[in-house]
Parts: structure tokens; C-alpha cells; sequence
């Protein structure tokens, strides 16, 4: 979030003496037999927006979210923006720098997604001041009205009229269901809302069309749904019950897959193959179109947003599988390639967290303490207890005898070069660098590679993922080139296309 900061060195706290708008912000969460929450923006003259928020909603967090929704709305323009909440005012001041959105004894801080969100609206206008100002002020000069305005818009907004359903149940007398409109959305009964589309419209029209999908910012919530209210306020989380039918029909864990290849297609990524009959693969790889996907994913952070719902939704869903795969593709894209520098943060405060299971979370963190740079900055852990820390053997798995059955004989150039490398050779004669990699010799690499290509069956760049966090190998995209090409089963699954050469 440092990026986000110090993108926005003119922000200011003092009023903007030329200006296109100038607005006020309030959040209101009250008990009205049971708790109702709201937010309004208005000007001195007018209410720009108010709208109700979900009743567990707390007053912080309208407060926020009104300020987001003001400097959302201020896009392109000069703004003055007044909140009587010192809560949000000093989010948009202290909490910007804290590293991370963590506290100083480490924790996450409250509503980090939401701040996230605020950090990302901030950018929206042209020029932007933000001022704290005294609430239920008397006077009629234009502060204390606005103030009063947006006061009154917020509890008003909270507590909308009952709709025609809410009517009709309350004249019936009947007890009301579980409400499973993200199941129905999945089952392609309805469009997700608003002026949505249904989900098949979405997976066959939608998932070449870039553009919409960057721009539509409604639908993400409906294709991924989970526990806690997104952006989108018609969306509605996960309950219980829609959970566990969710997870166990089909036709919905079928549909859920198919949006997930479609959103990493967006993001220019792809499951490893690409051979739609095997379900089981769940690594990643670059896609084609990676290097104009991996653009925009910079050029539009929100996404970063978007990937942390996809992986919770994920989990929450079922389908925990493919967390880990996703994160462990990220993380060594911005540690290990240095591309996608504005996903750093993100990475590290939320898709690792996201993580469902504790020990690819663990291994996770631990293979970004290992390429983190530079180490210092690296507050997501102990460094004593990550250097003492062993990953669970990935590759060890795979291959058809444990690593110890081969035996390691380095040639008198390779023993000369690792005298020079900072390492040292384990009790079983493998050199291991400093960094964790066991260093394979030249002469063994290829029967290695082949052991674990004989259980995947792979392409060179799966079986290079696999194997560059846990191995160095000398020449090990030709190796995994070659034998990917002496594969009849992976020919087959992954024909050749265009003209042969």
C-alpha cells in the first residue's frame, strides 16, 4: 500500500481553493428494532448518492464507505470532501503509511479490504483535500449544512421502506427462507444484479471481451461469491446453507471452474496443458496474451482486489485445490521475475492469508521470505523460525522413488564452481544453496526430470515450475523442452497448431 500512498503526494487536508466539488460524507448504523446501517453523499444543495447498507454493517465502516463512494464519484475532478468521522479522516492520513495495513504489533489492521478499496478510490480525482469537520454543528454557513444534510440522508438511507416482497410475507405470516440467490445465479435462474446478465451469458460472451470485464465492476461479486459483503451492495454473502449446496451440486462446482479459467484468462494466465479433460491439474502458467494482461493488472490494481475474492471464494466453495497454485504463480512472478510490482503488498496481506490450507500457506510464506528482497522489509514472519523452516517436498511426491535413491556425482568443474557458491554439501552428498535449492548434477538432471515427467506428463514450463523452487539445474528449460517433445501423451493433449515449420 506504500505504492498506493505515494502516488498521491498532493493530498491534502486544507480546503482547495479552485475546485469542481465540494461534498459531504456520513456514514449511520442504528438500532431501529433491529440494527440498520446507511451512507449518504451530498452537496450543501443537493444528496448526490444515499443508499442503505447491509444491518451488521458498522458505523466505521459506512463512514468509509462513504468517503470512498464520494471520491469515486469526484473522478476527473477538483474536490473538497468533509467527513465528521475522525475515523475515516485518519485513514486517509495514518493509516496510508502503515506498511502493509498492519498495525505495529503486526496484525492486519480492522477493515483492511475496505481501506483497500479507499486507497484505490483516492486516485480518482483530479486534485483532492479531505477535512475533518465538528459534527451536529449549528449555523447555516455551508459546512455545518452540508454536514447536517449528509447526517440526515445516512439514517434516512438506512432504513429503507419495506419492499413489495417484505410486504407480502408480513400479510402471510410466513416464516422466510434462507435466502439463495447466489445459488440461483450459479444455477442460471437469475442475472446477478444490477443490470446484470445470467452466468452462461457471461461464460461464453463475456470471456473474451477485456474491456467489459475490467469496467464492469458488478459481476465479480455474483461470480465469486463469499462470507462478507463486497462492493456491489445488491450481491449477498454466503450464507450456511446456499454454502453447503453449493459445494455439493455439480452443475454449480462445473460452472465455478469454468469462471475461474475465464477471470485467470483476464489476468493472462492459464491452467498448465490447457487439456480440458483432466481435472486434476490445477498449476498455473502463463498464458499467451500474458504480456498485455500482466499491463493491465499493473495499470489497474483493483484487480488485485478481484484476485483476493476469487481465492477466498474458492476455499469457501470447495474448491481450495487451486488457491495455493495461484498464489505460489504470483508470488514468482513479482519475487523471482520482478514483473506485476504494484501486486507486491497484496500478495503478501492478502492472497497468502487467503490460503486455506496451514501448510501450503506455511510453505507459501516461505518461499517468499526466500526470494523477498530486500530481506529486511520482510514483516510477514520470524526470520529465525522461515531459515529453520522445511517445505513439504513438492517434486519428492511426484517423482517414483524418493530423491535419496539417486546418487549424487558432480564432475570436477561442478565441484570447482560450488566451492565459490554459498552453500554446503548434506549428509547424503546433494550441495544445497543458500537459498534452499538442491543443485542436480548434469550428468543425473535429465533422468530426474524424466522421473517426474513419467508421473505428469506435463509441458517444459509446468515441470520448470515444479521443479526451479527446489532445484538448480544448469540448462533446465532445454531438458524440460526435450523431453516434453518425446511425450506422445502430452503431444496428444496439446496438439500443434498453424502451419508446421
Amino acid at each position: 500500500m506504500e505504492e498506493v500512498f505515494s502516488s498521491r503526494p498532493d493530498l491534502k487536508d486544507v480546503p482547495l481553493d479552485k475546485y469542481d466539488l465540494q461534498l459531504f460524507t456520513d456514514g449511520s448504523s442504528y438500532m431501529d428494532g433491529k440494527k440498520v446501517s446507511g451512507y449518504a453523499v451530498v452537496s450543501a444543495e443537493e444528496i448526490i448518492e444515499a443508499k442503505p447498507l447491509p444491518g451488521h454493517t458498522s458505523a466505521q465502516l459506512a463512514e468509509i464507505t462513504a468517503l470512498t463512494r464520494a471520491l469515486e464519484i469526484s473522478e476527473g475532478k477538483r474536490v473538497n470532501v468533509y467527513t465528521d468521522s475522525k475515523y475515516a479522516f485518519m485513514t486517509h492520513g495514518a493509516l496510508y503509511k502503515e506498511r502493509g495495513l498492519l498495525t505495529s504489533s503486526g496484525q492486519q489492521i480492522k477493515y483492511a479490504a475496505e481501506i483497500a478499496a479507499l486507497l484505490e478510490a483516492v486516485w480518482k480525482p483530479s486534485a483532492v483535500s479531505i477535512m475533518h469537520c465538528r459534527g451536529h454543528q449549528k449555523g447555516h454557513d455551508q459546512i455545518p449544512k452540508g454536514n447536517r444534510r449528509a447526517d440526515q440522508a445516512a439514517k434516512a438511507a438506512a432504513k429503507p421502506p419495506p419492499t413489495i416482497e417484505q410486504v407480502k410475507v408480513l400479510l402471510c405470516k410466513q416464516e422466510p427462507k434462507p435466502p439463495m440467490p447466489n445459488y440461483e445465479f450459479y444455477m442460471n435462474w437469475r442475472k446477478f444484479e444490477p443490470k446484470g446478465e445470467f452466468i452462461e451469458i457471461i461464460l461464453h460472451k463475456w470471456q473474451d471481451d477485456y474491456e467489459r470485464l475490467e469496467l464492469n465492476h458488478d459481476y465479480i461479486q455474483w461470480l465469486f461469491p463469499t462470507q462478507t459483503q463486497g462492493r456491489n451492495f445488491y450481491s449477498t454473502p454466503l450464507n450456511p446453507q446456499e454454502t453447503r449446496l453449493m459445494i455439493n451440486t455439480s452443475e454449480v462446482q462445473q460452472r465455478l471452474r469454468r469462471a475461474y479459467k475465464m477471470m485467470l484468462k483476464f489476468f493472462g494466465v492459464k491452467i498448465m496443458g490447457e487439456c480440458e479433460e483432466d481435472k486434476e491439474i490445477t498449476e498455473v502458467e502463463q498464458a499467451g496474451n500474458f504480456a498485455s494482461r500482466f499491463e493491465n493488472l499493473t495499470n489497474n490494481p483493483h484487480n488485485n482486489l478481484r484476485i483476493t475474492r476469487i481465492l477466498h471464494s474458492l476455499g469457501e466453495l470447495g474448491a481450495e485445490e487451486y488457491q495455493a497454485p495461484l498464489v505460489r504463480f504470483f508470488l514468482k512472478e513479482i519475487l523471482i521475475k520482478n514483473r506485476l510490482p504494484r501486486m507486491k503488498k497484496s500478495a503478501m496481506n492478502f492472497f497468502i492469508p487467503a490460503v486455506r490450507d496451514s501448510q501450503d500457506r506455511q510453505d507459501l510464506l516461505f518461499f517468499a521470505w526466500r526470494y523477498y528482497f530486500p530481506k529486511e522489509e520482510f514483516v510477514w514472519g520470524s526470520h529465525e523460525e522461515l531459515a529453520q523452516y522445511k517445505a513439504k517436498p513438492v517434486v519428492a511426491a511426484l517423482l517414483p522413488a524418493p530423491l535419496s535413491e539417486w546418487t549424487p556425482v558432480y564432475s570436477e568443474k561442478e565441484k570447482k564452481w560450488l566451492t565459490e557458491e554459498p552453500g554446503e554439501y548434506g549428509e547424503d552428498g546433494w550441495f544445497q544453496l543458500k537459498n534452499g535449492q538442491i543443485v542436480l548434477p548434469a550428468t543425473l538432471a535429465p533422468e530426474i526430470v524424466r522421473a517426474l515427467h513419467a508421473s505428469t506428463h506435463g509441458g517444459r514450463e509446468m515441470m520448470e515450475q515444479q521443479l526451479e523452487p527446489h532445484f538448480y539445474v544448469p540448462g533446465l528449460s532445454v531438458i524440460c523442452k526435450v523431453i516434453a517433445q518425446q511425450c506422445v501423451i502430452f503431444a496428444k493433449n496439446n496438439p500443434r497448431t498453424g502451419p508446421s515449420q
